[in-house]
């Protein structure tokens, strides 16, 4: 006899089916279902994602490491600063083309531990190279439009805020001034003359002391042109009354005047003149101190950017 393995029933040795549901009789025990084959190892991806995520937080990193070395020594090489910015363009660059590959070859079996840090990481790598590169793009062309490069392009800006201003006291220093550097000077001595006129009505204005010296400055070096030199003295010593402001008071006085006279061999004056800066620029760094050496033994100092301010 044999019995037939699944549903019990014993069948004579001759019988070759089962009568309940025609399954063939063997004494073999049903067969196992296969299991499930084990899913694809993803460590590679799970790496990859990682320092796809991992690579915006270095690149900070190096920035604060960056500042704080420069506030320690005051100074970095500019091959330091190349270095750095490789480095920073190298790990977004990485970390953005990773995370899309991490992306692009997971599988969804293997997305935990993957997918999560890939869509991180490629977007926080996009966003900083976007800043890298199209952020300097953007300040240089905002640089462009509120410093502008060349006398005339600085002329035409003063004008315009000359035009636009409903107090013409906070503009027309700038426009005699950028008037005086590219030639138009009638127009910078209509500038000048407006506003030293209405200055007397500001004397307790943070730009009362700006106007004194840049109306006077800009009448001076006209009278300089001119040949006048004695009338350019007495506009320097006026330029010298002024109270300061609070740019004066920082960075000091504009010097354009005082180096013209000097070419003329106006020594004394400008000299005195320093004595008067000496009222108000507190924080010269000794600088009044180095300039009147030089003119005392007859150089001509380097006044640097206090010919621009």
């Amino acid at each position: 006899m044999k019995k037939c393995p699944y549903c019990g029933k014993e069948y004579p040795d001759d019988a070759e089916v089962c009568a309940v549901d025609q399954s063939p009789l063997t004494e073999t025990a049903p067969a196992l279902s296969p299991s499930p084959p084990p899913p694809p190892d993803n460590r590679f991806l799970k790496w990859i994602a990682t320092f796809s995520l991992l690579a915006p937080g270095i690149v900070i990193l190096i920035y604060i490491s960056l500042i704080l070395y420069f506030q320690a020594n005051g100074k970095a090489s500019p091959m330091l600063f190349v270095v750095v910015g490789l480095l920073i363009m190298l790990l977004l660059v990485s970390g953005f083309v990773l995370g899309i590959v991490a992306l692009v070859a997971v599988k969804p079996q293997q997305r935990k531990g993957v997918f999560g840090k890939a869509i991180a990481g490629t977007c926080l790598n996009g966003i900083f190279l976007a800043l890298l590169i199209i952020g300097p793009l953007m300040l240089a062309h905002v640089l462009k439009n509120k410093f502008p490069n060349t006398p005339q392009e600085r002329y035409s800006r003063a004008t315009n805020a000359l035009a636009r201003a409903e107090n013409h006291f906070y503009a027309l220093d700038d426009a005699a001034k950028e008037g005086f550097n590219t030639g138009h000077i009638e127009e910078a001595r209509k500038y000048a003359t407006n506003l030293l006129a209405l200055a007397p009505g500001y004397l307790n204005d943070w730009n009362y002391g700006n106007a004194i010296q840049d109306g006077n400055l800009v009448l001076g070096r006209i009278a300089l042109r001119e040949g006048k030199v004695e009338e350019a003295r007495q506009y320097l010593l006026a330029a010298g009354q002024s109270k300061g402001s609070p740019q004066m008071n920082s960075f000091g006085p504009n010097m354009s005047l005082a180096k013209d006279l000097l070419e003329k061999g106006e020594r004394d004056t400008v000299l005195q003149y320093f004595e008067f800066c000496r009222k108000f620029w507190k924080m010269d760094n000794g600088k009044l101190d180095r300039w009147s050496e030089d003119v005392r033994a007859g150089r001509i100092p380097d006044f640097g950017a206090n010919l621009l301010y």
